[in-house]
C-alpha cells in the first residue's frame, strides 16, 4: 500500500509540475484573445501616454525601469502584460514582499477579475508590507486634501494636493492616518532661478512618497501656516482598495516634474480617475490646478449620490491662533497684550481677569501665539512658553471645544482661468477688447483658502482693438499682491504689503504706441478697517526701457482701500502719482475706481472708471471662469 501510495504521488508530482509551467501560457493566450493589453484600465496602471506623432505608440510617463517586469514594458503594452501574468502565477521566493503580486496588488486584482480562474491560479502569498502600511482590513474612505496656497515658494503660489487613507480603528485620530504626497525631489539650497527654470522645463524628478498624516500637517499647517482642507469622498469599499492598491505601486517611483502641467494636480488627478469615471486633469490645457480638481469633484456623482461626502477645514497654527483670540473678551485680549509687550513673564497681569478659566483662555491663545510669533526659532519657543506653562498648570482644564468650521470653502471660489469681454468708453470713442488670463485671482475675485485680499496672476493677455485691428494692449507674465493684513494687532502678526509684476504695457492709459517691457516691486502697508475693508499705501518703483525723453526708472505711489460691500459686490478705490526721475517726462496722477459684481464661482460682472491725466475711461466687462 505504501509503495503504491509513493508511486502515486511521484506521479502527481510529474503531472503538477507541468501543468504549473503551461498555467502562464494558458492565461498568456486568454489575455491575447481578449486583447486586455490594449484596455483604458490596464494603460492607466502603467501610466501610458500616448506618442504625439505616431498615435499607436505609447511611453510609460515612468520613469523607474523597476517598474516593468518585460524589458520593453515602458513602451510595449503587450509584452508587459504578459510578464506580468507570468510573474504572478510564479512561485514566490523567501521574501513575499518581492513577489509581482505584493508588488503589484492593482495589476494582479485587475487581472482575477478579468480572467476567469487566475484567482484560483496564482500561488499564495503574504503582503507584509502592503498589510502593515496600508492595514485594509481598517480603511474606512479616502479624503484629498487641498493645502491652501504659500507664497513662500513658486512651486506652491497655486496650492497643493495629498491624499489621505482614512482609518476605522477608534484608537487612532486623523493624525495618524496614512496619507499619500506627490512633489519634486529639489536639492538642499538650491538656486532660485535654477529652480523656476527646471521645474517650468522638466529638470527634476519627482515621486511618491507616503507617511502618516501629522508629517503633512506639520509641514504645511505649522511651518508654512497653510490651511488644510479635507475632502472625504464618497466611495466604496472596494473603490477605496482598488484606490490604494495602485498608491502602493506607486510609492518610490519617479516621474519627470513640470511646474505647470504634470505636478501635484495632474498625478492625484491621475490616480482618482482610475476610480472614477470622470475627467479630472486637463488634456489640451498646458497647465494643471490643485484647485481645479476639486472644483471638478464637486459637480461629479458617483453610484448616483455626490461624490464629495464631507468637508473639514483643519486650521493652520495662525488661523487657531486667530480663532482662539477672537473668542477673547476685551479685558482678555488686553491681558494677552500686556503679557506680550512684558516678554511673556505673567507676574500679576492675568489678576484682572474674573476666573480661573478667563485666565486660562488667555494663556491658552498665547501658547499659540508664540508658535506662530517664534515660527522657526524652536529655542526661543521653549523659553517663552516656559513661564506660561508654570501659570497654566495652576489653573483649570479647559474643555476641548470643536474647530468651528466655516461657511464657505475653497471649491465655491472663482474658478482659476478667465475669459473676459470689455467693452470700454474713452472720448467719445467705444473700444472692445479681449483679455484672457491663465491663472488665478485678483484683488476683487471672491476667494476662499488663499491670502485675503491678495492677488496672484500669471500669463494675463489683454487684446484691444485699434483701428481695423487687435493689438497686444497689455501682457502681464506674472503678477503677485500680498497686502500682509493684521488680524490682532499684536507684535509679529503684520508685514509690509508688497508687490512685484513682470510684464508689457502702455507707458501711460492716455497712448497707444508707448508699450514697453516692464518689471515692477512695491512696498508699503495695510491695515484692516471693520471686518470687510482695507486701506493700503505703497510705493512702488518699475524698470523698463530707457527712451528720448524717460529714464530706465519711475516711481508710483498709491493710497487705495477695498471693501465687501455685499458679499456680491467688492469695490476697490485708487488714487496715484506716476514720477520720472531725472527724466523729461512729465509727471501725472490717477485714480481708478473698480467694482467686482457677482459672486458665482463660473462667472462676474466689472465695472471701472478710469481717469489719467483729465482723461476718462469707463470699462464693463463680462468674465467667465474654468
Amino acid at each position: 500500500m505504501r509503495a503504491f501510495l509513493h508511486i502515486f504521488l511521484l506521479f502527481l508530482a510529474g503531472w503538477l509540475t507541468p501543468a504549473t509551467g503551461a498555467t502562464h501560457k494558458h492565461f498568456q493566450q486568454q489575455a491575447s484573445q481578449q486583447q486586455l493589453y490594449q484596455s483604458p484600465y490596464w494603460h492607466a496602471l502603467l501610466h501610458y501616454k500616448k506618442s504625439r506623432i505616431h498615435k499607436q505608440r505609447v511611453k510609460s510617463e515612468l520613469l523607474d525601469p523597476e517598474f516593468f517586469l518585460a524589458k520593453d514594458g515602458a513602451i510595449n503594452p503587450e509584452t508587459e502584460l504578459l510578464a506580468t501574468i507570468e510573474a504572478i502565477l510564479s512561485q514566490p521566493g523567501d521574501d513575499h514582499n518581492a513577489h509581482a503580486s505584493c508588488r503589484f496588488i492593482a495589476r494582479t486584482h485587475w487581472l482575477e477579475q478579468q480572467l476567469p480562474g487566475f484567482a484560483q491560479a496564482r500561488p499564495a502569498t503574504k503582503c507584509e508590507l502592503f498589510e502593515q502600511w496600508a492595514q485594509p482590513e481598517q480603511l474606512d474612505s479616502v479624503s484629498l486634501v487641498f493645502a491652501s496656497g504659500y507664497l513662500g515658494n513658486p512651486a506652491s503660489f497655486y496650492g497643493h494636493i495629498l491624499l489621505k487613507l482614512n482609518s476605522s480603528n477608534p484608537s487612532k485620530t486623523y493624525l495618524q492616518h496614512q496619507s499619500l504626497n506627490y512633489g519634486a525631489a529639489v536639492p538642499d539650497q538650491e538656486n532660485p532661478v535654477a529652480y523656476i527654470i527646471k521645474g517650468l522645463f522638466g529638470g527634476y524628478q519627482s515621486t511618491f512618497s507616503y507617511g502618516e498624516f501629522y508629517k503633512n500637517s506639520l509641514t504645511y499647517g505649522e511651518h508654512e501656516l497653510r490651511d488644510l482642507w479635507e475632502y472625504q469622498l464618497n466611495l466604496t469599499d472596494g473603490e477605496v482598495l482598488q484606490l490604494t492598491y495602485h498608491a502602493w505601486e506607486l510609492i518610490g517611483r519617479h516621474h519627470t516634474y513640470y511646474f505647470l502641467k504634470e505636478n501635484c494636480a495632474f498625478r492625484m488627478a491621475q490616480l482618482l480617475e482610475l476610480i472614477i469615471d470622470a475627467r479630472l486633469k486637463p488634456d489640451l490645457q498646458p497647465w494643471a490646478m490643485p484647485i481645479s480638481v476639486f472644483h471638478a469633484l464637486s459637480v461629479i456623482e458617483q453610484h448616483g449620490q455626490p461624490l464629495i461626502s464631507a468637508i473639514k477645514l483643519h486650521p493652520s497654527r495662525q488661523h487657531r491662533f486667530y480663532q482662539k483670540y477672537q473668542q477673547l473678551n476685551a479685558a482678555q485680549k488686553q491681558a494677552v497684550a500686556a503679557i506680550i509687550q512684558n516678554d511673556f513673564k505673567v507676574h500679576s497681569l492675568l489678576d484682572p481677569l474674573p476666573s480661573p478659566e478667563q485666565q486660562a483662555q488667555v494663556l491658552e491663545a498665547l501658547f499659540d501665539y508664540v508658535e506662530f510669533a517664534y515660527l522657526g526659532e524652536p529655542e526661543i519657543i521653549q523659553q517663552k512658553k516656559q513661564g506660561l506653562l508654570q501659570t497654566r498648570l495652576m489653573l483649570p482644564v479647559l474643555p476641548q471645544a470643536p474647530f468651528p468650521q466655516p461657511e464657505q470653502f475653497p471649491h465655491q471660489s472663482t474658478r482659476p482661468s478667465m475669459w473676459q469681454l470689455q467693452a470700454s468708453s474713452k472720448s467719445d470713442k467705444f473700444i472692445p477688447s479681449m483679455r484672457f488670463r491663465a491663472a488665478y485671482y485678483d484683488l476683487l475675485t471672491a476667494q476662499t483658502g488663499q491670502p485675503p485680499f491678495s492677488g496672484l496672476g500669471m500669463f494675463d493677455v489683454t487684446l484691444a482693438r485699434e483701428g481695423q485691428r487687435f493689438v497686444i494692449q497689455q501682457f502681464e507674465l506674472l503678477r503677485i499682491e500680498q497686502m500682509n493684513l493684521s488680524t490682532t494687532g499684536l507684535p509679529a502678526d503684520s508685514g509690509f504689503a508688497w508687490k512685484v509684476a513682470i510684464g508689457y504695457r502702455p507707458l501711460t492709459r492716455n497712448c497707444s504706441d508707448c508699450r514697453h517691457l516692464y518689471a515692477e516691486g512695491g512696498l508699503g502697508k495695510a491695515i484692516r478697517f471693520q471686518e470687510h475693508g482695507i486701506v493700503y499705501a505703497l510705493l512702488d518703483g518699475r524698470l523698463h526701457p530707457a527712451g528720448e525723453q524717460l529714464n530706465l526708472v519711475s516711481a508710483v505711489g498709491r493710497l487705495g482701500a477695498i471693501i465687501d460691500i455685499h458679499p456680491g459686490w467688492r469695490s476697490q478705490l485708487e488714487l496715484g502719482w506716476n514720477t520720472y526721475a531725472l527724466s523729461n517726462h512729465q509727471s501725472y496722477g490717477w485714480y481708478r475706481w473698480h467694482n467686482r459684481f457677482g459672486q458665482s464661482p463660473d462667472w462676474d460682472i466689472r465695472l471701472s472708471l478710469d481717469n489719467t491725466q483729465n482723461a476718462t475711461r469707463w470699462s464693463l466687462s463680462y468674465s467667465r471662469y474654468w
